[in-house]
Order: structure tokens, then C-alpha cells, then sequence
């Protein structure tokens, strides 16, 4: 007895869209710079400022309009690749590898070059908090709409369960603010503390 197909967790393209979607996220990821963190891990990096109002962290972290706050990004196909393996296994694995990398190169870092924190945007809230970071809610502007549309879009075309994996989960797919502060970093991936400043 089969019973009624879980309801989608919130819109995403239809799969006619995908090799358009493909060039969108190729074509973003090269103007971004996004790089590897390690050659053969999961998440990349954008170096950015911020911009925008003053944010404070649950640690007291403040990171303020013009402050180092780097973007962490998933490598999709990466990903992709290690999905035989269980992403949810061995992708989160690869991805803690290279969070304890990236706390490595931080801690090496004089005080001025490190960025004062980590952050990016996530419709995989719950599997980011397990990592460590803090989660903040978006305003739902048009904007944010569509980047809650284009993640859950990307999300149906790179998970192992397809367009499937949007009904999984308890909660709607909808972006959130997703943030680690350098201490934060250090404190739950470093395996020795930063240098005297």
C-alpha cells in the first residue's frame, strides 16, 4: 500500500531548465572566484566584504559593513561525485576535511588577513547548523524568493534522490543566512590555537 507522494518543500525549475541552470551556476562561480578549499573537497570559497548592516553572532563576533566575511560554497558536481558513497556520509565528511583545512590556514594567518567570519547562503539549514553554524532568517523579498526558487532548482538537479529530494525534510526549502566566526571556526576545527597576535 503506497500512500500519497510527499508535498515539494517550495518551487523549483523544471527539469527542460537544467542545462540553462547548469551555464547560470558555471558562469556565477567564475565571476565569483570561488575556490577550493582543498583540491579535493567539497566546499570553495569567495573572498568578499561585507556589506550591509552591523551583524553579531550568538559568540559576540560583530562583523560590520566593510569587515572580511568570506563565502563558503558547495561544489555541486563534487559532490555529485562522492554521492555514491552517501553524500550525506561521505560529502559531509569531505566537507568537515575541509572546514578543518580552511581552520588550519586561518589559525596560520597574522590577526589583519584572516577574515572575522565564514558565511554564505543555505536551503540545507539543519546540515549547516550540524556543522556548527548559526542560522539566521532572511526577509522574503522578491529577491530572496528567487534565490530560494534557483537553490532548491540546483538542489533537484545535483542530489542523488533528484527532483525527489524536495519532498524530504520537515520544513519548507527556503534560504537562511548562514555564519561561522573565525573564533568559532577555530574553536571547533582547529587543532591548535591561532598565533599572539
Amino acid at each position: 500500500m503506497t500512500g500519497a507522494p510527499a508535498p515539494l518543500r517550495g518551487p523549483a525549475a523544471p527539469g527542460f531548465l537544467d542545462p540553462i541552470l547548469a551555464l547560470v551556476e558555471r558562469v556565477d562561480r567564475r565571476l565569483r572566484r570561488v575556490t577550493p578549499i582543498q583540491p579535493e573537497g567539497v566546499l570553495g570559497l569567495e573572498r568578499r566584504r561585507h556589506h550591509g548592516a552591523a551583524v553579531t553572532l550568538a559568540d559576540g563576533t560583530r562583523i560590520r559593513d566593510g569587515d572580511p566575511a568570506w563565502i563558503i560554497h558547495f561544489d555541486n558536481a563534487r559532490l555529485r561525485q562522492v554521492a555514491t558513497a552517501g553524500w550525506q556520509t561521505e560529502g559531509f565528511r569531505l566537507a568537515l576535511d575541509d572546514l578543518r583545512a580552511l581552520a588550519a590556514w586561518h589559525a596560520a594567518q597574522p590577526a589583519h588577513a584572516r577574515p572575522v567570519a565564514y558565511t554564505g547562503i543555505s536551503v540545507l539549514g539543519p546540515l549547516m547548523r550540524r556543522a556548527g553554524f548559526e542560522l539566521r532568517p532572511r526577509r522574503r523579498t522578491p529577491w530572496v524568493r528567487l534565490e530560494d526558487w534557483y537553490l532548491r532548482s540546483l538542489l533537484a538537479r545535483w542530489a542523488p534522490a533528484g527532483r525527489d529530494r524536495l519532498s524530504r525534510g520537515h520544513r519548507p526549502l527556503l534560504t537562511e543566512e548562514v555564519w561561522l566566526s573565525g573564533d568559532a571556526l577555530l574553536g571547533r576545527y582547529g587543532s591548535s590555537p591561532p598565533p599572539p597576535e
